[in-house]
């Protein structure tokens, strides 16, 4: 039967973050599939400023994988995830598959990846089909079919999964099948958290790395900084939003404070108790902080970093990053009984010096044959999926 067939064995889509619970979609999670829960895909709903679909694979009328999709063309800003943006970076950094794909599926021009249809979710590390344990091989061909075939009617040019961890083989070994090429696009790292928390991760380093950690929090002690794991608050989203502007524009990302603002106060509208941010602050003024937020799947609580930013100018040489991003949240997750600490990606050397396990994720592309390569996501579908 044809997945774009109604019956019990069928892809059908589901209209809006807001339908997926009804939709059997929760059965279908894994432990470490936060960033597909309902929840937070309406926080992307929300945030992304561009079309989403969600699509559920039925096998004798029970759901049995799940496949997530946003439009990414030339105007959306989320460049980590973005493929043209992720294939200029593999060069840049001489990814020695990088040459195969710009030549095979970008035509020798990595703007014409553009417009593409992202799949997996857009977040930054294992992106992938959600399955359940019976779902096979064919199960995920048919998600990959319709989300394929949505990408010829809406003119795209590829297909892509952002960040597909290596050793998902099960999805690796379908979109190989179906010619997908891919690059490395980066490592995504994570740390078991000691029942200790900050304590015992110190006394687990070498001795040369704990004289370093000692020092730079001696550092910050000095330096009049005091950094508190806290709720996320509507009354700090203004501040957060211009830290979190300035390290989106450091790299390259186009960004405006009222917009990380608002981004960040929809955070925490609709995750409440369930973000929480590292506050440093210095004779009272805020000078960065990080994010994370906090999954309880499958009786097992564990906590994802999320988003970061930074007063460059007042933090100087100060070593604020690791004790913002992990030191004091090491100590906050251990005390409720977190077991892992997700780094995410980029910077992987320096955690793997402090701990962490990674694996290598990459970027899977599809060139959808006779994508025009510059048409943009139809209307409707844009005025009916973005908020």
């Amino acid at each position: 039967m044809s997945p774009y067939t109604e019956g019990p064995d069928a892809v059908r889509a589901v209209a809006d973050a807001a339908g997926l619970e009804a939709a059997g979609w929760n059965g279908l999670l894994g432990a470490e599939d936060f960033f597909q829960t309902p929840r937070w895909l309406t926080v992307q709903e929300v945030n992304s400023g561009t079309a989403m679909d969600f699509l559920v694979r039925e096998r004798g009328g029970r759901p049995v994988a799940g496949l997530v999709t946003a439009w990414a063309d030339a105007s959306v800003a989320w460049l980590l995830a973005r493929p043209d943006a992720m294939l200029k970076r593999a060069l840049e950094r001489e990814v020695p598959e990088a040459a195969g794909v710009l030549s095979e599926v970008a035509g020798g021009d990595p703007d014409r990846l553009l417009p593409s249809l992202v799949c997996g979710g857009r977040h930054l590390g294992r992106t992938r089909t959600l399955a359940a344990p019976e779902a096979t091989a064919d199960d995920l061909a048919a998600l990959l079919e319709r989300a394929e075939g949505m990408a010829a009617e809406r003119g795209a040019a590829t297909v892509c999964f952002p960040h597909v961890d290596v050793r998902d083989t099960a999805l690796t070994g379908v979109l190989e099948s179906r010619g997908y090429r891919h690059h490395p696009s980066d490592h995504y790292a994570w740390l078991d958290i000691p029942a200790g928390g900050f304590d015992q991760f110190v006394e687990e380093m070498s001795a040369h790395r704990r004289r370093r950690v000692r020092l730079e929090r001696r550092a910050l002690a000095e330096a009049g900084v005091e950094v508190t794991v806290e709720p996320l608050s509507q009354a700090l989203c203004p501040r957060l939003g211009q830290l979190d502007a300035n390290l989106l524009r450091k790299y390259g990302n186009p960004a405006s404070d009222e917009g990380s603002a608002r981004m960040i106060g929809r955070i925490a509208e609709i995750m409440g108790d369930d973000v929480l941010v590292s506050v440093a602050r210095q004779r009272g003024s805020i000078i960065g902080f990080g994010m994370v937020l906090r999954s309880r799947a499958r009786g097992e609580e564990q906590w994802y970093g999320h988003r970061a930013g930074f007063d460059y100018e007042a933090q100087g040489k100060l070593p604020l990053y690791y004790d913002v991003l992990y030191y004091q949240v090491l100590d906050a997750a251990a005390k409720e009984g977190a077991t892992v600490l997700h780094a995410g990606i980029g910077s992987v050397q320096a955690k793997l010096a402090r701990g962490c396990r990674a694996s290598e994720q990459r970027s899977y592309l599809l060139p959808v044959p006779g994508g025009a390569g510059t048409a943009g996501a139809p209307a409707d579908d844009r005025e009916t999926n973005t908020r």
